[in-house]
């Protein structure tokens, strides 16, 4: 799995940082970012990728397909 966070579209709503608080934090200005991409269980990693209200955080299978936000 991997992670991307689009800084320019976090509104620092912190829904991700609740759900997976050993993934990811807030820098300084507010926005999320990954403190350690295996700090939380995948399936928590992804739960906090879909509760975030602008979909933010983008997640990646091993094999580099995106699986969160679903591609339309």
């Amino acid at each position: 799995m991997r992670i991307e966070i689009d800084r320019e579209a976090c509104i620092s709503v912190a829904s991700c940082v609740a759900v997976a608080p050993n993934t990811f934090e807030l820098d300084d200005q507010g926005i999320a970012i990954i403190k350690n991409p295996t700090g939380d269980d995948e399936k928590i990693i992804l739960q906090a990728a879909q509760s975030c209200p602008v979909n933010a955080i983008i997640i990646f299978d091993d094999a580099g397909n995106q699986i969160h936000p679903p591609k339309k």
